[in-house]
């Protein structure tokens, strides 16, 4: 069974679902929330004003089966809107990865982006 799927002109279909989530997310040096995530981006509010196209690296704080981790992300930024306030930041992933909150090191430190 094929389904069909229209796209208004102007407008995109995503790679992957998005879930709304409301997730602590620490980047540089800032702290913000999470808005939504996916398998292949995050959309994430903060104070810190980023640029299109730029790279970037944050931690995003999860609890999975009752256990405190760290969602250690770096990606692309691909949209940045400015509210007042707050900053928007659309970020498509090229790498993640959990560790423990007891790790002694920066966490964003361990990635080769």
């Amino acid at each position: 069974m094929q389904t069909s799927h229209s796209v208004v002109p102007g407008q995109f279909r995503r790679a992957a679902d998005r879930v709304a989530s409301k997730l602590p997310v620490e980047i540089s040096g800032a702290v913000g929330l999470t808005k939504n995530v996916s398998a292949t981006g995050v959309y994430l509010e903060t104070t810190v004003d980023q640029v299109p196209g730029s790279r970037i690296r944050f931690v995003v704080d999860v609890v999975v089966n009752g256990e405190n981790l760290k969602m250690v992300c770096a990606g692309e930024v691909t949209r940045v809107e400015h509210r007042l306030g707050t900053v928007g930041v659309a970020v498509k992933l090229s790498s993640s990865f959990f560790t423990d909150t007891d790790h002694a090191e920066d966490p964003a430190d361990q990635i080769d982006d």
